[in-house]
């Protein structure tokens, strides 16, 4: 029980920071979502998504496991269908300019807003999970 609970924080906060920090993801800010949304992604991590790896694992052994992104959307994808709140729209990013290195104005799609989005969840989860790690030794 105590790693459920481990696990359910540790996708609140990265539930959390994703949707500080990329603005084509949206979550509403109560408690009640934040915790179904923690605890249906920590489902979805734990049974689902090794349910779609076995069954495309001919196809991500072709493709050298390039092809792993596309489980990691179809499980964003049953996030956002199964809690209600959770949205994942187009941004147009206006540019940026810092001392000379000029990023361009780009509108970002939803197909691309989705796979941003899965990479920011894989990313600050990895990352919290690496702060635990290194606080544990």
């Amino acid at each position: 029980m105590k790693i459920f609970l481990r696990h359910v924080l540790i996708n609140l906060l990265v539930l959390y920071f994703t949707d500080i920090f990329y603005p084509g993801f949206a979550l509403p800010h109560d408690l009640k979502t934040l915790l179904s949304a923690s605890v249906i992604w920590l489902l979805l991590n734990k049974i689902v998504k090794p349910v779609i790896k076995l069954l495309l694992l001919p196809i991500n052994l072709i493709t050298l496991n390039l092809f792993s992104w596309v489980i990691s959307l179809l499980t964003l994808f049953l996030l956002q269908t199964l809690v209600e709140g959770i949205r994942i729209t187009s941004y147009a990013f206006p540019g940026a300019n810092f001392e000379g290195f000029v990023i361009p104005p780009i509108f970002i799609g939803v197909f691309l807003s989705y796979i941003l989005t899965s990479t920011f969840l894989n990313a600050f989860h990895s990352f919290v999970f690496w702060l635990i790690r290194k606080d544990s030794e």
